[in-house]
């Protein structure tokens, strides 16, 4: 993980250094517990692995503050990787429409709106998109609002940073310090 991130994290800091710091620094040991506690189920040892390199992205508290325009929007589709606090926040709203759904624990996973073993890693702005992965495979999947869950982005989260830092490497442009898409 440290390697394929360290990609990443390079190609930023060499062409786009806003991105780059809107990086935050580590997450510690007890806010991956805490946030497992809230949770109820453990965070994928990927997801852990990274977060004890990075923590996502530094987040505006602001709920009105435009998050796609902000620098932290780097990934493509201008999504956002999640600090720890705002993964139990956007799982936790996410758990909460699919009992508001009606969606039984269970329904095939194709069949619902969310999983209790999903942990979500990005979003877009409004969190109606994101990327997640299943506790219990370690794929990454993807939700968006309206649709049902697609399980064919990337295998592992590392794949899914491979692939981000290829993309950034082959087609990247920046403006004014930022990555455009």
């Amino acid at each position: 993980m440290r390697q394929v991130w360290g990609r990443v994290v390079r190609w930023l800091e060499e062409y786009a250094p806003r991105n780059a710091e809107s990086l935050q620094e580590p997450a510690t040991q007890k806010m991956i517990n805490d946030a497992e506690t809230a949770m109820g189920i453990a965070i994928p040892q990927e997801i852990r692995s990274w977060l004890l390199i990075n923590n996502g992205v530094k987040v505006d508290p602001d709920p009105l503050a435009n998050m796609a325009a902000s620098p932290s929007s780097f990934l493509p589709c201008e999504w956002h990787l999640l600090p720890v606090e705002y993964i139990v926040k956007v799982y936790e709203r996410q758990m909460k429409l699919a009992q508001d759904a009606g969606h039984p624990a269970h329904a095939d996973r194709e069949e619902l709106i969310w999983h209790r073993n999903w942990v979500p890693f990005a979003v877009e702005a409004d969190w109606l998109y994101g990327l997640f992965i299943d506790a219990e495979t370690g794929a990454v999947g993807g939700w968006s609002d309206g649709d049902t869950p697609n399980f064919e982005t990337h295998a592992t989260l590392a794949g899914y940073f491979n692939s981000v830092a290829d993309a950034m490497i082959r087609s990247g442009t920046t403006e004014d310090g930022r990555l455009v898409w």
